[in-house]
């Protein structure tokens, strides 16, 4: 590993440049995994058809309405649903639909949430 020894005035520099880019969003993470937002709102409308079909319900017991919204534990709805159905295939129950939940289905749910993105 090596060492690099700078002064106080090239570190203000280097955060400076650090600031400036982020401000400029370079760092900017794509969050919709380079969907466009309609392909994302459709794959999360099949995800909360294919919760319903399963009669996987929020926290409430109420089946989920197909709005394309996620959204985060512990407020989502949806995240509430996908947690219970990653539960019950053994997967960690974060709320957030993505390839350990997706691998993890067995082979019946996978027929049925392709019907559902489809």
């Amino acid at each position: 590993m090596k060492q690099f020894r700078i002064n106080e005035q090239e570190k203000s520099r280097i955060l400076g440049l650090h600031v400036e880019a982020t401000s400029r969003q370079y760092l900017k993470e794509d969050l919709n995994n380079g969907m466009t937002t309609i392909e994302r709102y459709n794959y999360n409308r099949g995800i909360q058809c294919f919760l319903n079909k399963k009669n996987v319900k929020d926290d409430e017991g109420k089946p989920l309405k197909l709005d394309g919204s996620i959204g985060n534990l512990p407020n989502s709805k949806s995240a509430q649903a996908i947690a219970k159905y990653q539960s019950s295939i053994g997967v960690d129950s974060d709320g957030v639909w993505g390839y350990d939940t997706n691998s993890k289905m067995p082979p019946k749910d996978k027929i049925m949430y392709k019907q559902c993105i489809s």
